[in-house]
């Protein structure tokens, strides 16, 4: 078996940890367990608890919470808290360590997701299906709460990040691809609005946005949420795939593309090239003075010779040497800023 490169290796830790944040980010896990917190310290003292052994809460784990000073609703599941709130169940699974998949099979409950996500109003959850949820996860969280020592509130968080950890790490592997464009396009959006460049924003609906507007803040903040970054000379960056990344001019023309190509097996490089220099040979064909960029995990020997055979790729750079290299990222963003004028080269 083909050694995987040290670029390639660095490149999948770089871009895990890029991606397991960005998940807990945009699912809700760091705002999560304060939102719980913050109801239950104004609301939980007026939750009536009388039925607590119908909702399957032992009382060994009910005496146990009570003896450590815990709320009994950052611990267990009130159904009035889920009719309340329903994407609390998020919080509740996840302190029980428990997947959605796991969830489903204990309570024979389907639409867990779209529950956690608040796509569900809650007067269309059926009360069958609360109480099911809710007896569920308390009979896992008795037996949780009895076994463990020293329970806490920030251990009762841990719980909850761990599950979060256990289901993100669940869906990597297929995403390496993805995050890998992720990452260059918020180092491109992030060095133009470093210069003051940025004029608006485009997003996935069409709307555009402009910088100094209040709702543009999550647009820094999320990539995922932009499609195009209009410049103040008029020159355009567009997010779509194939190529990842193409810069226009005022008049429409295309001045530049990526392709970004992240991924762990450097034998696959070859075959993923194919792709990649169709899409640059169609730009060509049509603007032939368009700079052609390519990122990528890693570029073998084999692979850098049929690139400068082909001679359709202008420029190219490892995804690490920009992601980890300050100096390496700085010098990629300003060639990119040459290609949109808004700089002269300097190299």
């Amino acid at each position: 078996m083909a050694k995987i490169p040290e670029s390639v290796v660095k490149e999948s830790y770089l871009l895990k940890s890029t991606f397991f944040y960005n998940r807990l980010n945009t699912n809700g896990y760091f705002s999560l367990f304060m939102k719980v917190k913050k109801f239950v310290k104004i609301e939980g003292d007026k939750l009536d608890w009388s039925k607590r052994a119908e909702w399957s809460i032992s009382e060994d784990a009910w005496d146990i919470i009570q003896e450590n000073g815990i709320s009994p609703a950052l611990v267990f599941v009130h159904p009035k808290v889920l009719k309340l709130n329903p994407s609390f169940l998020k919080f509740y699974r996840s302190v029980a360590m428990l997947p959605q998949k796991g969830l489903t099979a204990i309570s024979k409950v389907a639409n867990i997701d779209p529950i956690e996500k608040g796509k569900v109003d809650a007067s269309r959850i059926k009360a069958e299906s609360i109480t099911k949820l809710t007896k569920a996860i308390n009979e896992v969280l008795s037996v949780v709460v009895t076994v463990a020592s020293g329970l806490n509130e920030k251990r009762l968080e841990g719980m909850m990040y761990a599950t979060a950890g256990t289901n993100i790490d669940g869906s990597w592997r297929n995403q390496i691809g993805a995050e890998g464009e992720r990452v260059i396009r918020t180092i491109i959006l992030n060095g133009l609005l470093h210069y003051n460049e940025v004029t608006s924003f485009i997003d996935k609906a069409n709307n555009t946005v402009e910088i100094s507007s209040a709702e543009a803040k999550k647009f820094t903040e999320d990539i995922d949420l932009v499609k195009t970054i209009n410049l103040t000379n008029g020159y355009s960056v567009y997010f779509s795939s194939e190529p990842d990344v193409t810069m226009y001019n005022p008049k429409g023309e295309i001045v530049g593309i990526i392709e970004i190509k992240a991924g762990l097996d450097p034998a696959g490089a070859l075959e993923r090239l194919g792709a990649m220099f169709k899409s640059f040979e169609n730009t060509l064909a049509e603007y032939p003075d368009a700079v052609t960029i390519l990122v990528a995990s890693c570029i073998t020997k084999e692979v850098d010779n049929r690139l400068n055979a082909s001679m359709v790729v202008r420029q190219k750079y490892i995804t690490t040497d920009i992601t980890a290299n300050d100096r390496e990222k700085r010098k990629f963003v300003n060639r990119l800023r040459v290609i949109v004028k808004l700089a002269r080269p300097s190299f």
